[in-house]
This record gives structure tokens, sequence and C-alpha cells, in this order.
């Protein structure tokens, strides 16, 4: 049974004349007859009889008419929801982001972008995997993120360098590293280290390849200054992030010095189509190095 048959099928039973319907669809009336008696013939069943020159569904005939007008509404209703999507999408931008300074900058960008250009943004935090993935697959326009080596060596990705996420550490008055306003990463390697909520990958990674050590999160402020102040370990967090860890008690040591930092860029493909991406691009650049640069 094909679509086609039953669109034959409703134009001849709401005009109960074949040549009329052939008519209306702009085909021969041999076609229509053919697909008429293909269907009665798939369905081994009688749909129309003959009352002179016109025709009259049988009950099977009404019965195939009410299942034909579900299916093709409902087929005219999932094309209105793909063209109303379509539609949407082009009014909006996609946006991912890896968890960095950008999830604090975010609510202004959006709020500013959306205000002076009546387009939708849709944030979505996401791996840096995901985002590859989303990039090159067109399920998002647009990224705030650090580079994967697909995307870094991508000839249709685009580019622009935001800023760089650098680090401290934390570590109480009385552990031997707060009289070293630089250590190596290899003295962490007899400490417990902690990290707030989580840490990236490409992070993780360096702290064990210097320290060999893991790095254990705790999600609550309060148990993170409470676990420092206990000298129970050290802590490394983002730049960023620093402000509500601050005590009299504990050492701020930066680790400038070392290859803690990464780096957070605006990356798309060069192939979007989405005609608002490169307003929101230049929106975005301007205010996030603006922001990165005053934090």
């Amino acid at each position: 049974m094909e679509i086609k048959q039953l669109i034959y099928f409703r134009e001849v039973a709401l005009r109960e004349h074949i040549s009329e319907a052939a008519l209306e669809l702009e085909i021969a009336q041999s076609a229509v007859s053919r697909q008429i008696a293909n269907l009665e013939k798939e369905l081994n069943t009688t749909l129309f009889l003959r009352e002179g020159r016109n025709v009259k569904l049988t009950d099977s005939g009404e019965l195939l008419l009410t299942q034909t007008n579900r299916i093709l509404n409902l087929i005219e209703e999932t094309k209105d929801l793909f063209i109303h999507q379509e539609h949407s999408d082009r009014r909006s931008i996609k946006l991912a982001y890896t968890e960095s300074y950008v999830s604090q900058a975010l609510p202004a960008i959006i709020k500013t972008y959306e205000r002076d250009f009546k387009i939708e943004v849709r944030p979505m935090m996401m791996t840096p995997l995901e985002i590859e993935e989303g990039l090159l697959s067109h399920q998002i326009d647009v990224a705030l993120c650090e580079l994967t080596p697909k995307l870094t060596n991508n000839k249709h990705t685009i580019k622009h360098t935001l800023f760089e996420e650098t680090y401290n550490l934390y570590v109480h008055n009385n552990n031997d590293l707060s009289m070293n306003p630089k250590p190596p990463l290899s003295q962490l390697s007899q400490q417990y280290i902690y990290h707030f909520n989580t840490l990236p990958d490409q992070i993780s990674q360096l702290i064990r390849k210097h320290a060999s050590q893991k790095t254990y999160p705790i999600s609550n402020f309060a148990l993170l200054r409470q676990t420092l102040l206990s000298e129970k370990g050290v802590l490394i967090v983002p730049d960023y992030l620093s402000n509500g860890i601050e005590n009299e008690q504990l050492t701020k040591i930066p680790l400038t010095h070392t290859e803690l930092k990464r780096t957070i860029n605006i990356v798309y493909q060069d192939n979007n189509q989405n005609s608002k991406l490169k307003t929101f691009i230049e929106h975005t650049r301007s205010l996030l190095q603006r922001q990165a640069t005053y934090h």
C-alpha cells in the first residue's frame, strides 16, 4: 500500500466520480482506476460500487476512508511539525559549552543578545567529545570550549581564542608547600588533591601525569573549606572560582607557571547555514573577551 494510492482513493471517495478525481489530481483517469484496482487486490475487498457514472463506497470502502483520513492527516501534521521545527531552528541558535568561566558569563551574553537581536539562544552544557560530534553533525551551531584534536585538525572548523583559563593551588598555612610560590606539580605527589565539583579531563590528566595522584571532587564550598582548614589535603581550583575559598589560614598559590591551563575558544563550522550565527559570534567574542579580561 502506497501513500499515493490512499490519496487517489480519498479523492475518488469524496467526489464519487473517477474522472473528476483524476481531473483534480491532474493525472490520467486510467492511472486512478489502476491504483484503485491495485488497492482492492491488495486488501482483497471491493471498495466502490458503480451507480451509473458515479461510484459509491462499500462498507469496506467506508472503513478504509476512515483509516485513510487518519493516515493522511498524520502525515500532514508530521510535515507541519518539521516545517515548524526548521523555522524555529532558523530563529534560534543552539549553543554548547563546557564548564568554565563561560558558565558564569553566559547569562549576560544570552540576555543581551536576545534583547538586541530578538533571537532565541538555547544553551547546552556538553563534554568536549559531545561538542565535537554535535558541531560536525550540525546538531549545534556554535560552542564555547577547549578544542579536541579532531576539531583542531578539521578544515571546516573555525576557531577564535577567547581566553586562557588558569588554576590556583590552596594549601593550609602549615603545609610546607605554602613556602614555595612556584611549586612544581610533582611536589603534590604526597598530597590529597581536592577540586570543586567537576574538573576537566585535560586538567585531571595533567595532574596525574606530573603528580601521580588522583583528584577528589567536593561539590559544597563549605565542606571544601572545612576540609582544607582541617589540613586534610590541598585544593586545585580555576581562578574564576577562587573568591569562594579565600581564608586567612589558607595560602593561595597561582599555578600559571605550570601546564595547568586550558584555552577556551568559540568554535563553529564554516558551512553552517544559520544566518544569525555571525551576529552571535561577534556579540559573544566582544562581551566574553571583555569580561574575561576584567575578571
